[in-house]
């Protein structure tokens, strides 16, 4: 999956860059900025695996609007944002851990408290992937 430049240039643009991605079913985009401090996750999982693991991902992180806490730091240089979510009339305020790239010096979402966001993908919210992305090809 190549595209958009990998990383984003702070903690809080590659967070807010996920979402943003996520909320629009845009599995290129997220892939360009979910990784660690070695790589962009897209550069180590087959496609396939990839985006299935991205689907997972926008199902749960569907909102309706966002909030962005400052960041904290957290051990080995990462730090964290918790995260307030909506959609519709359910709420949830996951924890989003970035980490800063070792070659790039580029930001990623490593990770996020994807059990808080369990209510955020029920059978009602489902939708299939939009025309034109990955899986579409």
């Amino acid at each position: 999956m190549g595209g958009p430049e990998a990383g984003a240039t702070s903690s809080v643009a590659a967070v807010e860059q996920f979402l943003a991605a996520a909320k629009a079913q845009d599995l290129q985009a997220m892939s360009a900025v979910w990784g660690n401090v070695e790589s962009p996750v897209r550069d180590r999982v087959d496609r396939q695996e990839l985006e299935r693991r991205l689907l997972i991902m926008t199902c749960h992180l569907r909102h309706d609007t966002s909030r962005i806490e400052a960041a904290q730091p957290a051990a080995a240089g990462k730090l964290t944002h918790r995260v307030d979510l909506t959609q519709g009339d359910k709420k949830a305020s996951p924890v989003f851990t970035t980490v800063r790239n070792a070659k790039s010096g580029r930001w990623f979402v490593e990770d996020f408290d994807f059990q808080s966001m369990s209510s955020f993908c029920t059978a009602g919210n489902r939708a299939p992937p939009p025309v034109g992305s990955a899986l579409s090809h």
